[in-house]
C-alpha cells in the first residue's frame, strides 16, 4: 500500500512522507483530515509548515495550543469553521427546510466566516483560535457591555 502511495505521489509531482513523519514534514500547508487532538504543544514545536487547514474535528488538544501556533507564525484555520459544511447543509435542508441551492449558498458563506475569523485575529492581535472563540461567544450570547476575551485580555467591539 505504501509503495502505491509513493508511486502516486511521484506521478503527481508530490513528495510522499510515511504517516509517522507526515505531521512534522516540511510543507507549506498541513491538512489534518482524520484524527483530532493531533496538535499538541510538543508537536507545535516540531512543525515545519506555514498554514494548517483541514477538516479533522478537535485538532487542538487544548485551546492554548492555538495560541502556540500563532506565536510560531503558523496560520491555523479553525476546524470548527473549515469543517462546518456538512452541518450547515444538513441543518439548512433538514431543519430549516430550504431548497438545495439556498443550502449550498449557506455552505459557501463558510469562506466569509473564515475570512471574518482571520481578519478579526489580525486586527485585534489575537490567534485565530482566540478570535474564533470570541466570535462564537458573541453569536451565542450577543455582545455584552465591557465584554473581555477569555485568556487574551482583548475584546472585540
Amino acid at each position: 500500500m505504501a509503495a502505491d502511495r509513493q508511486d502516486l505521489a511521484g506521478r503527481l509531482g508530490a513528495r510522499w512522507s510515511p504517516p509517522e513523519e507526515a505531521l512534522t514534514a516540511s510543507a507549506d500547508i498541513l491538512v489534518p483530515a482524520a484524527t483530532g487532538g493531533l496538535l499538541t504543544a510538543a508537536v507545535v514545536d516540531r512543525l515545519s509548515c506555514r498554514v494548517i487547514a483541514g477538516p479533522a474535528n478537535n485538532q487542538l488538544d487544548d485551546p492554548v495550543t492555538g495560541d502556540l501556533l500563532h506565536a510560531r507564525g503558523i496560520l491555523w484555520a479553525p476546524d470548527t469553521v473549515v469543517s462546518a459544511g456538512g452541518v450547515v447543509y444538513a441543518t439548512a435542508v433538514e431543519i430549516d427546510q430550504v431548497p438545495h441551492d439556498d443550502a449550498v449558498h449557506r455552505v459557501h458563506q463558510i469562506a466569509r466566516r473564515l475570512d471574518d475569523v482571520l481578519t478579526t485575529a489580525q486586527q485585534h492581535h489575537l490567534s485565530p483560535a482566540a478570535a474564533a472563540r470570541q466570535l462564537a461567544h458573541r453569536r451565542l450570547r450577543g455582545p455584552a457591555a465591557g465584554e473581555r476575551d477569555v485568556g487574551q485580555g482583548a475584546a472585540i467591539h
